[in-house]
């Protein structure tokens, strides 16, 4: 579980020896973080498909919206939308759409229900502090200090390196996700698998 006090001070150590006590603390470079921090938060949850931060949606179209041509519907994006990670015609996302337009803030598509998984920036979900994983803490750690380098510390040598370690824990940070993700989809087993098949032949299908 990621803590907002804990972030702030992993930043503050990749600009220098410094520290805080609370949240609560009045000083330069904590308005600094705080400054920085909404749009960090923002930034980081477009990078990937976060598993804490998708939330899933049924929605109908708006009736009021003209839909762009060869498509018979048009519906909202929600509020809290920040990435699609996928649009389909049924509930449990067998069946993926994909005859539709993404069209600013509008997804059109010949369907009156869409169900649509998305990443979004509610505080409830990507916004949650408390459900981030601690590699996605780290990269937040990183960029926030990259960010927020010159106001702090005016190095201007350190940005570089800064950039550099975000990078390289951005990229841990969305492989570990992604392996959260193949766990949580774990394929059945070798014994469901036989007693699903049809013959000989499934056994070479992809």
């Amino acid at each position: 579980m990621a803590d907002r006090l804990e972030i702030y001070r992993g930043a503050l150590r990749l600009l220098g020896p410094s520290n805080l006590a609370s949240l609560a603390e009045d000083r330069p470079e904590k308005r600094a973080l705080d400054g920085a921090w909404d749009n960090c938060i923002q930034y980081m949850l477009e990078q990937g498909l976060w598993n804490f931060a998708i939330r899933t949606v049924q929605l109908s179209f708006d009736e009021d919206v003209e839909p762009l041509f060869g498509f018979e519907h048009a519906f909202s994006k929600p509020s809290d939308w920040v990435r699609t990670v996928s649009i389909s015609q049924t509930a449990d996302f067998r069946e993926g759409i994909w005859q539709y337009e993404d069209e600013t803030s509008y997804w059109h598509v010949s369907l009156e229900t869409i169900y649509v998984r998305y990443v979004s920036n509610d505080d409830a979900y990507g916004r949650n502090v408390g459900a981030w994983r601690q590699h996605f803490a780290k990269a937040i750690e990183a960029y926030l200090a990259f960010e927020c380098g010159l106001p702090i510390s005016s190095d201007r040598g350190n940005r570089n390196d800064l950039f550099s370690l975000y990078k390289s824990r951005l990229q841990d940070a969305k492989t570990k996700d992604a392996v959260d993700e193949r766990v949580r989809e774990k394929p059945p087993g070798r014994w469901t698998r036989s007693r699903n098949t049809g013959g000989p032949m499934d056994r070479y299908r992809g």
